[in-house]
This record gives structure tokens, sequence and C-alpha cells, in this order.
């Protein structure tokens, strides 16, 4: 087997171009994807600057004297007096003016009163990122709706934005937030009865929010582990790709005639992908740390989980490429299996956010991140990085590992007997 090991070392080895693929194109694309993304999610240190109108068409006074009003008329004159002491301080317009202004959102968040037109050319004009339009009416249906259940269009509030950014997404989702938590204490404030606890609604806090401990990881460290990752994958389908070429030149032939065991060739192409992996994928987060800073001021500690996890990801994909091999040998085209060994290492890529930065997608495409080998991997050194937890390296190691196994296994149940190949 050390003679097999040695075999695909040396033809890895010999091949410059495949050595500048694996060892230089990811150091360049980590290069050029860190400054690209510099500042996507809020990665960056710079603070956001959002900008948002506000076109208020509403009287809220006006719609709390109407609602009132309309309690005044009731039957229950006990209910009614209840309702008129809850409404008359009940200020959702305030409340939100309030929440917009806080001290906590002021270092990030520009709040302007504007009419509909003037907002809409700050809009066109790129001067703004979007605006909120208070309907009239809005404070009398807000009541009605809050305190009689009833359902009023006035309501929901419309957010116009010229496109998609990540100043609009995080713009709704703190206008997302204030709404859901003042809707949920004023309507269980009503339901329960507390009629004197309107002026204590709790606002939701603005601002940036840590985890205690937990360190932000940069585009930099992101990508550097991603390339890693996908690089190592197309080591795997590499050495599978050299079997077809080994059976075109009959070099299978003259190992069998060799009397060599069987599962010496497959164990040695497996051993040899996983020190071609380990090397690979070592240098380049040794490299980027050397060009770009990535780690400075780690503690051992870290270097040393880190490589853990490398070492398990490394057994992990040769697992993977001991499956690829036994599909070369059955194989009698070789172009369509090396077509279908592209596909699925492109697919793990994507699937394990090694191409885009997997947080930035929709949750369920997150959660299917975490059942490729190449996104567990991901996921956990990130959180190594922020968190450095023992505990966190666990569960993902065992799983790997099993992924290794099982390929392996269904490797060799594959491999061909002699004379199938």
């Amino acid at each position: 087997m050390l003679t097999f090991i040695f075999k695909d070392l040396l033809l890895f080895w010999r091949n410059r171009k495949e050595i500048l693929t694996v060892l230089v194109t990811p150091i360049i694309l980590i290069v050029i994807l860190s400054f690209a993304f510099t500042g996507v999610a809020g990665i960056s240190s710079n603070p956001l600057e959002l900008k948002l109108a506000i076109v208020n068409e509403d009287a809220e006074e006006a719609g709390i004297n109407q609602f009132i009003a309309d309690a005044e008329r009731l039957e229950d004159q006990a209910a009614a007096q209840a309702l008129i002491a809850y409404s008359s301080g009940v200020k959702p317009i305030a409340y939100l003016e309030q929440y917009l202004h806080s001290p906590e959102l002021a270092d990030w968040l520009t709040v302007y009163e504007l009419s509909e037109s003037e907002a809409l050319q700050q809009l066109e004009k790129k001067k703004i990122d979007g605006w909120i339009k208070i309907p009239q009416g809005y404070t009398y249906d807000m009541l009605n709706a809050i305190m009689l259940g009833k359902e009023a269009s006035a309501v929901s509030l419309p957010f116009v934005v010229a496109g998609n950014s990540m100043n609009v997404t995080a713009i709704e989702m703190m206008i997302s937030e204030f709404f859901d938590q003042v809707n949920f204490q004023l309507g269980l404030q009503h339901s329960v009865g507390d009629m004197t606890a309107a002026e204590t609604v709790a606002l939701p806090k603005g601002g940036r929010e840590a985890l205690e401990g937990a360190e932000p990881f940069t585009m930099g460290q992101y990508f550097t582990l991603a390339m890693g990752a996908l690089f190592s994958l197309f080591i795997a389908s590499t050495v599978a790709e050299k079997t077809g070429t080994e059976k075109r030149e009959e070099v299978i032939k003259r190992i069998i005639a060799a009397d060599t065991r069987p599962m010496s060739y497959l164990m040695g192409k497996t051993c040899a992908t996983f020190i071609l992996v380990w090397l690979q994928f070592l240098f380049v987060v040794v490299v980027s740390h050397l060009l770009l800073g990535l780690f400075a001021g780690k503690p051992l500690s870290f270097w040393l989980g880190l490589l853990l996890m490398i070492t398990i990801y490394a057994l992990t994909v040769a697992g993977i490429s001991a499956f690829y091999t036994s599909i070369a040998l059955r194989s009698n085209n070789m172009d369509a299996v090396n077509g279908l060994f592209l596909l699925f290492t492109m697919a793990l890529g994507i699937l394990g956010g090694n191409f885009v930065p997997i947080y930035l997608f929709p949750e369920w495409l997150q959660q299917i991140s975490e059942w490729t080998p190449n996104g567990l991997m991901l996921a956990t050194v990130m959180e190594w990085i922020q968190l450095e937890r023992v505990l966190s390296l666990g569960m993902p190691l065992v799983v790997l590992s099993l992924v290794g196994i099982l390929f392996l296994l269904a490797g060799m149940l594959m491999y061909p007997k002699r004379g199938e190949a």
C-alpha cells in the first residue's frame, strides 16, 4: 500500500498545473473575495448608515378622540370608561417616533419627516433607503384592532423602497420587531384588564448586540476556510480521475498481474488523498494568515482545534475519494463520470457556502448547508473562531468521521473484484 501512496503523491507532484490550481488559485480567490465582500451583513467594523423617511398623514389626537367618542356610545358604561381611560394613553405613532429617535439608534439611523412627494424625490435620488407611510385613520384603526378586535385596512404601514439591499433589510427587521413587540404588549395589557399600564409600554432596544465572550469573524477568515474546503473536494475528484487514466493505460492490469492485494490500490488512493488534502488545507490557511494577518493573536489552543478539524475533514474527503475511485473503476465512460464528479463537487460547494456566505441565504438553505461535509466543517470552524468552546467541536467531529467512514465503506463495497475492472 505504501507503494501506491507514493505513486499517487509522485503523480500529483509531477503535474505542476494541478499543484498551482489547488495551492495558488484559492489564495488568489481569498484575497479577491475578502475585499469584495467587505462590509457584507455587518461583518465590517464600519457602522451602518441607514436613512429613513416618515410620511405621516394621520392625526393621532383626532384618532384617539374619535375612538373615545365611539366608546362613550357603548351600553356598558363600565367597559366604556375602561376603554376611554386606556385609549387616551395609547399613541402608536408617538411610540414609533420615540423608538426611531432613541439614542441607541442615533449613531446609524437618520430619520426625516417628509411629505409623500418629497419622499419619492429623495428615494429616486438615493438620498434615503426607504420611507414609511402612516395613512390617515391609522391611530383610530389601530385602537379598534387592539381593543375591540376589529379588522382595519389602515393598520398596516406601507414601506416603500427602490430595491432590495442590506440597508433595506436592516430597516425592515427593525420596524417589524418594533411593531411585533408593541402590538403584543398593548394587546396583552388590554386582555388582562391592566388599563393603567398604557404609559409603561416597553419599547424594543435598538443598537448592536454582541454575545458575551464571542469574537466576530472576518470575510478573510470565512473565505480562507471556504476555499480550503472547496479545493479539498477538487483534490478528491482529481485523484479519482487518474484512475481512468490508469485503466486506459492498462496500469490496473499490471497491478493485478503483480498479485497485489486488490484493496491495497484503493487504500493507497484514499491515504494519498488524505495527505494531499491535509497539506493543501494547511498551506492555504497558513499562507492566507501570513498575507492578510487573519488569525493574529490567536492562542495555541485555537490552532490545535483548527488543526484537529482540518485533519478530520481530510479523512472525510479521503473517504469520498475512495467512493469516487470505485465508481471510476466500474465505469466504461470516464468523461461522463468526471462530469458527474464535477457537478457533485460544485453542488456541495454551493450548498456548503463555499462560493457565497451561507448566512446571506434563507434559513432553510442554511440548515441544508450543515448536512454537507464542507458546510458542516465551515460552520463548526466559524463557531470555533468566535467562541473557542471545545464542546462545540465534539458532535461535528463525530458526524464528519461517520460521513467519511460511510463513503469509505461504500467505496470498498463497490470496489470491483478481480477481473471486474
